[in-house]
């Protein structure tokens, strides 16, 4: 059931491969990158996210073997993810193995086997028959909870929101539990409230960049309005966290793409005004619960 998106990025050679999420579905084609550089500009371009941006960093520590400074330009790149934590991971495994080849295949071993542990957790707390809202990419691990929920008799069916203007709800949610032939339907991201409302949906499901010890997280924007919509229906909406810091969340810059991307998929559009705050805060009053990559459960 492994689809490409599980593993957007991987390394060969002294080359890193990453998988152009912004050609999917039509085509599914890979970026070398060699240097520092070329794996920043690929993180501008959105070309790879979500989990396929923890493995770029871990790659590129490995091509550039100078971890703090390129924690550091990755932040520019994206300054809601917290890759200074990701840089203390390295460092800590580096203790044991001083090889970075070696102490990177480790590390993202070990993530791997604790995104299944987080999606076997949040299967025990899901409805028996689970009518699951989505909101942008979570990399394979819908896979992974589908399957989690299979082992223990539950069934589910997923209501993925086309998440504007990158649709990556579209292109690589919908087409990835397609491909595993799991039940799936794509709604645009207007219908949320009448699904809601109609009980269509009986949980929400998202990730998140960025969370503090209270509960707040930064996830792509749309976030924010569908737990304040689950929030009024009374629809349990959790969240898939990293590693939850004892920060102001408000404080964290939220990045601002070009305005043009907002009518990318319109063809040329001669001066285009928009804005695009690609991320929101949604406080812990509107959130259900949270799941950390431990697998830690904590629920309102």
């Amino acid at each position: 059931m492994l689809s490409p998106l599980c593993y957007p990025v991987r390394m060969e050679g002294n080359s890193i491969l990453v998988l152009d999420e912004t050609k999917l579905p039509f085509a599914e084609t890979y970026i070398e990158v060699k240097n520092l550089e070329e794996a920043l500009k690929v993180l501008r371009e959105m070309k790879t996210r979500a989990f396929g941006q923890v493995l770029l960093f871990f790659y590129t520590c490995i091509l550039t073997r100078e971890i703090d400074k390129t924690a550091r330009a990755f932040k520019r790149a994206r300054p809601t993810f917290d890759f200074f934590r990701l840089a203390e991971m390295i460092k800590e495994v580096s203790q044991q193995i001083p090889n970075i080849k070696e102490m990177v295949k480790t590390i993202i071993t070990v993530f791997e086997q604790k995104r299944k542990k987080r999606a076997q957790k949040l299967a025990q707390i899901l409805p028996h028959e689970a009518s699951i809202l989505t909101i942008c990419n979570l990399n394979g691990e819908l896979l992974y909870l589908y399957e989690a929920l299979a082992q223990i008799g539950k069934t589910a069916v997923f209501y993925v929101s086309e998440t504007r203007p990158y649709l990556q709800g579209t292109r690589l949610t919908f087409w990835e539990l397609d491909q595993a032939s799991i039940p799936a339907k794509l709604i645009c991201d207007n219908q949320a409230a009448i699904l809601m409302q109609q009980r269509v949906v009986n949980c929400v499901i998202a990730g998140s960049d960025r969370s503090n010890k209270k509960g707040d997280i930064i996830n792509k924007i749309g976030t924010y309005s569908l737990a304040r919509l689950a929030y009024y229906f009374h629809i349990p909406f959790y969240v898939l966290v990293q590693y939850p810091k004892e920060i102001e969340i408000e404080t964290i810059q939220i990045e601002e793409r070009p305005q043009e991307e907002v009518f990318m998929w319109l063809g040329e559009v001669f001066h285009p005004t928009a804005i695009y705050p690609a991320f929101d805060i949604t406080p812990s009053a509107f959130i259900s619960g949270w799941i950390d990559i431990s697998g830690k459960i904590r629920c309102v």
